[in-house]
């Protein structure tokens, strides 16, 4: 309990008054207000939203990349893709509002099944269809190897890519992917195991692809052979680099709080040692 009188016995009372009165005063302005906050509290909040945001917008990234040159060798995509081409064939749209427009029936029907969407689940569509297209047009200009050999390598390091993406969006936490909802939202409905039933859901999407004339070739046997370890090898990097960061930053924290360690914080321990 606080009282005058005792404050006037604490050593540290005129300079928690004098703390108190300066973050006032810069609390008056926004970047104040942040500053004392910044200041008062340490950013680890901050900071662990910040990286999983940069996960979310890296694997976005990654993915995006990764299919554009699997659309751009000429292999043949994976099934998904495969459906998204189909679209695009049937209703002359773009390839960023065929993936929205794919991505967001996805997580529409997901969330009427029961299954309520992440942030990173609507955010990562917006950011994979610009950012496909552009890369789409950028690698255009160049002409795919002629040899089948150097044409798969292309096609395989790309898949890897792309499970490189996944792992970061895994891993970021803030949801999860449209088909991966889609076929957790399905398997509860159904009862069946997850993994059968997005099996299940992506014959479906091939099937259909290819019914309405969606680019289909050996690169998407590729896909379908390789994206499962492609993402869990993606995974088991992208966590291992993020444990390894966090490690380093927290060593960082203690060594560099050692030394330099706040004088009100030396002051208050040396009011406690004077009173007993």
């Amino acid at each position: 309990m606080n009282s005058p009188v005792v404050d006037q016995l604490r050593p540290d009372a005129s300079d928690r008054a004098t703390e108190d009165g300066r973050a006032r005063i810069l609390a008056w302005s926004r970047a104040g207000a942040i500053a004392v906050v910044l200041a008062t509290r340490p950013p680890s909040r901050l900071l662990r939203n910040s990286a999983r945001i940069a996960l979310l917008v890296a694997g976005s990234w990654l993915i995006a990349v990764g299919v554009a040159v699997m659309l751009w060798s000429g292999l043949g995509p994976g099934p998904l893709d495969v459906f998204i081409g189909a679209i695009r064939m049937r209703t002359g749209l773009s390839l960023t509002l065929a993936v929205w427009l794919v991505m967001a029936s996805f997580i529409a029907t997901a969330w009427l099944l029961g299954r309520r969407p992440g942030p990173g689940t609507l955010l990562s569509p917006l950011l994979v269809g610009p950012i496909m297209e552009a890369t789409v047009s950028l690698i255009g200009r160049v002409e795919p190897p002629d040899a089948l050999v150097m044409a798969l390598a292309i096609h395989v390091t790309a898949v890897f890519v792309v499970g490189l993406g996944a792992g970061a969006l895994i891993v970021s936490g803030l949801g999860a992917g449209s088909g991966e909802l889609l076929a957790a939202a399905a398997s509860d409905r159904t009862g069946r195991a997850e993994p059968r039933t997005r099996m299940a859901i992506e014959s479906s999407l091939l099937f259909v692809g290819v019914v309405l004339g969606g680019p289909i070739g050996i690169g998407t046997i590729v896909v379908a052979l390789t994206i499962g370890p492609a993402v869990m090898v993606g995974h088991r990097r992208v966590d291992g680099l993020v444990v390894n960061c966090r490690t380093r930053f927290a060593a960082a924290r203690e060594t560099g709080e050692g030394p330099t360690r706040p004088a009100s914080a030396t002051r208050r321990s040396t009011g406690c040692r004077r009173r007993s």
